[in-house]
């Protein structure tokens, strides 16, 4: 989620309440945020605290709005992202809890980038290859704002004790 997107919710320091504190996990990213971003995120996040958890499924909540072509935010995400997100996903649900994964469409509202990076999500879980090469266009893309990405990291990284 891009930070500041939905106001009241998400904030990195909603940790969670009563006997299940410290089991939210929100990491709002800076907006031009974009694929780097995301392999970090998963490879620095979201890997250590679903092997943290092991859980017995996965649900993802599968938002495709922050998409760069998509009205509604200010990411950078490719269809390219939204199939490694997925490949990662896949892998993480065999590796955890014996391939149990379910996928809830819930955002995007440009049509061809949601069309498309939906369909590239399910070729990652059929295991053909990505189609991203196709829609995709790399020359709309500018530099990823690093600093602040690496400090929202660091910083849920450190709560989290990861």
């Amino acid at each position: 989620m891009q930070d500041g997107s939905y106001p009241g919710t998400g904030k990195i320091d909603q940790l969670g309440h009563g006997n299940g504190e410290g089991a939210t996990l929100n990491l709002p990213l800076p907006g031009g945020s974009g694929d780097i971003a995301m392999r970090t995120v998963f490879d620095e996040v979201i890997l250590p605290c679903a092997q943290r958890f092991h859980p017995d499924i996965i649900l993802v909540s599968a938002g495709y709005d922050g998409h760069v072509l998509d009205p509604l935010a200010s990411l950078q995400f490719t269809t390219g992202t939204y199939y490694m997100l997925a490949s990662n996903i896949k892998q993480l649900a065999k590796d955890l809890c014996g391939g149990r994964c379910v996928f809830f469409l819930e955002g995007g509202y440009n049509l061809d980038s949601l069309s498309y990076s939906v369909a590239d999500s399910f070729r990652a879980f059929l295991g053909e290859p990505s189609l991203a090469s196709e829609f995709d266009n790399p020359s709309i893309l500018y530099e990823e704002p690093s600093t602040k990405i690496k400090q929202a990291i660091q910083r849920v990284k450190h709560m989290h004790s990861l």
